[in-house]
């Protein structure tokens, strides 16, 4: 898992955990209605000026948004093949301010402080037998593995290439498969040995 939290005492940083999380669910809900290229794009740019708000420094922030670029070259090939232009570039658009967002809020916010506030609002579903805690570290996790994902997808990319591969393909996909269920397999095992599963 790649470490994204980057300590800092910008404003972002010191706004709590839940303002940051509600903001972040709202906004990502608000950007599927943006209807046009020049709005998204708008958009984009005033999350990533959010970065320069958070004081984070370029190296760390390319670091964490390296790997999303092939699979944004990937997306945007496939829609611009079987679709057209406008809606290639505005779903790319919009992918990347929700990549940008999400990434702003995993490098301004310890992961400590999301598994909290994700345990606390999963404390209703209680009375229907679901363990808030176990809730909290599963939507936690997938949080978090996601740029450790699109890592793994770059490295297999970057190998079939050197291998002869003359451009990034959806041949990727087994590998990564098959990387996904190894670390799902040893995440599971190293919750089961310390007992997290019997929390409530």
């Amino acid at each position: 898992m790649l470490p994204l939290y980057y300590h800092a005492n910008s404003p972002i940083h010191l706004t709590p955990a839940p303002y940051k999380l509600v903001l972040c669910l709202g906004l990502s809900a608000a950007l599927v209605f943006i209807p046009s290229v020049w709005g998204m794009a708008t958009a984009t740019l005033a999350i990533a000026a959010l970065y320069a708000v958070a004081r984070l420094p370029l190296r760390t922030v390319l670091a964490a948004l390296r790997p999303v670029v092939i699979a944004t070259v990937i997306i945007f090939a496939l829609h611009a093949a079987f679709s057209d232009w406008h809606s290639a570039v505005l779903i790319v658009l919009r992918l990347m301010a929700l990549v940008l967002l999400s990434t702003l809020v995993s490098l301004t916010t310890p992961f400590s402080d999301m598994l909290d506030v994700l345990s606390r609002a999963a404390r209703p579903f209680a009375r229907f037998g679901v363990s808030p805690p176990n809730v909290a570290l599963a939507v936690a996790l997938t949080i978090r593995f996601i740029p450790t994902l699109l890592h793994d997808m770059q490295e297999i990319q970057r190998a079939r290439m050197a291998r002869g591969g003359k451009r990034a393909s959806l041949f990727a996909l087994g590998p990564l498969i098959v990387k996904i269920l190894s670390m799902t397999n040893a995440l599971g095992n190293a919750i089961a040995a310390r007992g997290f599963e019997n929390r409530k």
